[in-house]
């Protein structure tokens, strides 16, 4: 069993690096509102029919193969600058090395992904348990794309990478959790930011997440 951090990380059904063919696991439940489609196999909307998924599928591969050459046309010398750059203005966060010693302790966390050029931004109440949490959970099938058929702007989930793709670790302890989210995010270059939102509390359910969605252009 691999330690990763002071941690140990289980290789469970999606192994300990993302890839393709563990990516997108067809399931028909439906983990969504319901739509007003016809993408259903029962009235009730809780299960999807064989062609919504055959579709979900594809385009979600289509998905994963454009943000895998989006990620391999990035400067990752850039990225690291935009790092070093963001640390010297945020001095508080500092670099973890055990995540033990982060149980139970509230504040920002940055998970950087150097072989993707990419870092997610999040706020917690217990940093080692949110961070393990992103490396054991996986996007349901249906959230792969987000929001529903968004193909060409969609950005991989910090949570379809898996423990492994973690190669750094900061750290901002503080009791002041999502006041400064949104800030620490915008600090960043879109294009090093696997965030698919903005930062701060969803209060207001589905409508206000998509309109904390972000996007980045995956054909331009």
């Amino acid at each position: 069993m691999p330690n990763h951090f002071g941690v140990k990380v289980l290789e469970g059904k999606r192994g300990l690096k993302l890839t393709r063919e563990k990516y997108a696991v067809v399931s028909n439940k439906n983990s969504l509102v319901r739509f007003d489609r016809e993408i259903y196999a029962d009235k009730y909307g809780k299960i999807y029919t064989d062609e919504w998924c055959e579709n979900q599928l594809k385009e979600a591969l289509e998905n994963y193969d454009l943000n895998m050459e989006y990620f391999s046309l990035l400067n990752h010398d850039e990225f690291c600058e935009e790092i070093e750059g963001f640390l010297n203005l945020n001095k508080k966060y500092t670099k973890v090395f055990d995540l033990n010693l982060y149980e139970g302790k509230s504040g920002y966390y940055m998970m950087v992904l150097d072989e993707y050029s990419q870092v997610y931004i999040g706020t917690t109440n217990d940093i080692k348990r949110r961070v393990r949490q992103h490396w054991s959970n996986s996007k349901p099938f249906d959230r792969l794309l987000f929001p529903m058929g968004n193909v060409d702007s969609s950005i991989l989930s910090i949570d379809s990478f898996r423990a492994l793709d973690t190669t750094r670790i900061y750290v901002y302890e503080t009791n002041k959790t999502f006041s400064n989210e949104d800030k620490f995010i915008n600090q960043f270059p879109a294009k090093f930011l696997c965030n698919r939102m903005a930062g701060g509390k969803i209060t207001g359910g589905f409508i206000q997440a998509i309109a904390m969605m972000k996007e980045r252009n995956l054909k331009g």
